[in-house]
């Protein structure tokens, strides 16, 4: 990884862009659309376990399988989830550090367009009926769009839209998430946090980690607040009517 004030896009003076290993970008058009979904579905499944009574509650059922992300509580995910739409979805006037905590955010995106993906085929991979209408391939086809308008990836041997392989789909996804991140150091955290602070600064070095990567703070808004970024985030990542 590199140093992270080389990890931080700019485009202009004043206006900030994700700095994803595909160059200074914000996610637009079939490639934001998966991001934007992605995020819309994780909100809505935080959103039932918001509770007042018990901030600090944990959402195992909505695990990711990203440790650092499924570590956080209901608040703090989507306290993440709204800055990283925010940031990843649109030009900002300040940059969002690319720590642990916002590449494992983005991690867990595109886990959640694998999983309904995965859905997807167990409901609709057998059947001839289309009365189903677009909802038999709405992922498949959200990952396919995506795909093909992603800069400086390959597009040979796609699978069609209504392929059931599943392992043909994580192969696009996978590449999708590697278009933005550009390695998955979140997934050393817990062996950087638990040993001791001098090996830990020189392994950090040795790799190019910034010493903020692991240590960084997750926001951590009140469940009242939660509901607000909610809202917000879902005006950045539904469509706006016509």
């Amino acid at each position: 990884m590199a140093e992270m004030i080389g990890r931080i896009g700019i485009r202009g003076e004043g206006i900030f862009m994700w700095h994803t290993s595909r160059g200074d970008r914000v996610l637009r058009g079939d490639e934001g659309a998966l991001v934007g979904t992605s995020i819309d579905t994780m909100i809505d499944a935080l959103l039932v376990h918001v509770d007042v009574d018990d901030a600090d509650e944990l959402v195992p059922d909505c695990d990711s399988g990203i440790a650092v992300f499924d570590q956080l509580t209901v608040c703090q995910r989507i306290g993440l989830l709204h800055d990283v739409a925010e940031h990843l979805l649109m030009e900002t006037s300040a940059a969002m550090p690319l720590t642990a905590l916002a590449e494992a955010t983005v991690a867990a995106i595109f886990v959640e367009a694998r999983d309904q993906t995965a859905i997807e085929i167990d409901l609709f991979g057998d059947t001839e009926n289309i009365q189903w209408g677009s909802e038999v391939t709405y992922w498949r086809s959200l990952v396919l769009n995506a795909y093909r308008s992603t800069p400086l990836v390959c597009l040979d041997d796609l699978p069609a839209v209504d392929s059931c392989d599943l392992s043909r789909w994580e192969d696009l996804i996978d590449i999708l998430a590697g278009a933005i991140l550009w390695d998955r150091d979140f997934e050393m955290a817990e062996s950087f946090l638990d040993i001791d602070p001098n090996v830990s600064q020189q392994r950090r070095k040795l790799l190019g980690i910034d010493d903020d990567y692991f240590t960084s703070v997750a926001p951590d808004p009140r469940p009242e607040e939660a509901f607000g970024l909610v809202s917000r985030t879902r005006e950045i990542v539904r469509p706006k009517p016509r």
